[in-house]
């Protein structure tokens, strides 16, 4: 006995020593028995992510853990592990694609619109987001519709937020609500690519810039 004090599920290598038993991955719950080591690493979530989102950006919704596996180019026991069911996958996809929108706080109501409304416009001309707008609006899919829906719906908050916090400093009319104006302006930015197979032009984000803010104006 040297006194070296061994953990319940460490193994012993060929020379003896006692390796590290692998944990789950940060922000994943514990599966039940062993976890094999490497878990699943930032690289690992990144290729998972980017599976789904080419999935989806092709318009396929019925996918799961072996599809993915076979884009991703990673053994399908690592998806069962962490990813097993349809949520799971889609919700990774999600979380890594919209982060694309950075939420402007310029401190000006005139300002921060035009940003968003630039940067809504860039996204929602995006692959993913047509795609996804189009199985929402053709109702293909209901569980991956009301994934989409609840995902964004913090992220439409943050939307809001630029709204609300432009009404506090007095720039917008306090009776034209966020979710309104919110509305107005993602409507015609969706609209563009979906029907019309493009973005939506600079002139055209000109002039919803300036009917948004004819429309608040105290």
């Amino acid at each position: 006995m040297t006194g070296e004090t061994t953990r319940p599920n460490a193994r012993r290598t060929s020379a003896g020593t006692a390796e590290p038993a692998a944990t789950a991955p940060e922000g994943a719950a514990a599966p039940r028995g062993r976890v094999r080591s490497g878990g699943r690493s930032e690289k690992v979530r990144r290729a998972v992510a980017q599976a789904v989102l080419d999935l989806l950006a092709e318009g396929v919704v019925d996918f799961g853990p072996s599809e993915v596996a076979a884009r991703a180019d990673l053994n399908r026991k690592t998806i069962y592990r962490w990813w097993p069911t349809y949520a799971d996958l889609v919700r990774e996809g999600l979380a890594a694609h919209s982060g694309a929108v950075e939420v402007p706080d310029t401190g000006s109501w005139a300002k921060d619109l035009r940003l968003l409304a630039d940067r809504l416009a860039a996204f929602f001309a995006g692959p993913v987001e047509v795609s996804t707008s189009a199985i929402i609006a053709g109702r293909r899919n209901p569980e991956l519709s009301t994934l989409i829906l609840e995902h964004f719906e913090p992220i439409q908050e943050s939307w809001r937020a630029v709204v609300a916090r432009a009404a506090a400093r007095g720039e917008v009319d306090p009776t034209c609500t966020p979710e309104a104006v919110v509305n107005l302006l993602v409507s015609q930015l969706v609209l563009a690519p979906l029907l019309l197979g493009r973005a939506s032009t600079g002139a055209e984000v000109d002039a919803l810039v300036d009917l948004v803010l004819r429309a608040t104006r105290r």
